[in-house]
C-alpha cells in the first residue's frame, strides 16, 4: 500500500497537480489514523510519515508518543513539525454539566441562586445556558449537510472536532 511519504517523494521537485494533492491528503489522513489505533505512537511509526503527517501527530497527537518519537518531533527537520511539538498543550478534559452541577449542590436538594431556588435539573439548565452549546449544535447540524458533498473538503475533520466539543457537555 502506498504511504503519502512515497507519494511525496515521487513528486520530486515539481509541482503536484490537483489529484495529487487531494490523493496525498487522503493517504496522510490513513497514515495518520493507522497510528492513532496504536497506544504508544514510536519513533519508527514517526519516520514512516511525511512531513504533513508528522505535523499533525505533533499537533493534536503528542502526547501518545513515547520520549524518543517526542524527541524526534522536537528535532524535525521541518520547521512547521517543531513548532507544532513544542507548542503542543493536551487537549483539556471538560466535566459534564451533571458532574459539575452535583458539586455545585453539594448534596442539597435545592440551592439558592440569583435566579431564585433551584434545583439539580435547573442548576444543569443554568449551566447549558451559558455554554454556547446551541451554537456548537447548529454548526455541527448545518456543516454535517455537506458530509457527502465530495467538492467540500475537510468536512469531516471539522465535523469531528465540532463532535468532540459538543460530546462532554452533555
Amino acid at each position: 500500500m502506498k504511504t503519502a511519504k512515497d507519494l511525496q517523494a515521487s513528486f520530486g521537485r515539481r509541482k503536484p497537480n490537483q489529484q495529487e494533492v487531494e490523493m496525498l491528503h487522503q493517504l496522510r489522513q490513513q497514515d495518520v489514523e493507522q497510528l492513532l489505533k496504536k497506544n504508544m505512537i514510536t519513533v519508527n511509526d514517526i519516520m514512516g510519515l511525511d512531513w504533513g503527517g508528522r505535523f499533525a501527530i505533533a499537533n493534536r497527537h503528542f502526547d501518545k508518543c513515547d520520549d524518543a518519537a517526542k524527541q524526534a518531533l522536537l528535532h524535525d527537520q521541518h520547521h512547521a513539525v517543531r513548532a507544532a511539538a513544542s507548542l503542543f498543550k493536551p487537549p483539556v478534559k471538560f466535566a459534564r454539566v451533571s458532574a459539575v452541577a452535583l458539586a455545585i449542590m453539594d448534596g442539597k436538594p435545592n440551592i439558592g441562586t440569583l435566579n431564585g431556588v433551584k434545583s439539580l435539573d435547573g442548576i444543569e439548565e443554568m449551566i447549558i445556558s451559558t455554554h454556547p452549546f446551541a451554537i456548537l449544535e447548529a454548526a455541527e447540524k448545518f456543516i454535517s449537510g455537506f458530509e457527502d458533498d465530495t467538492t467540500q473538503l475537510g468536512v469531516s475533520e471539522l465535523l469531528a472536532q465540532l463532535r468532540a466539543c459538543i460530546n462532554p457537555i452533555r
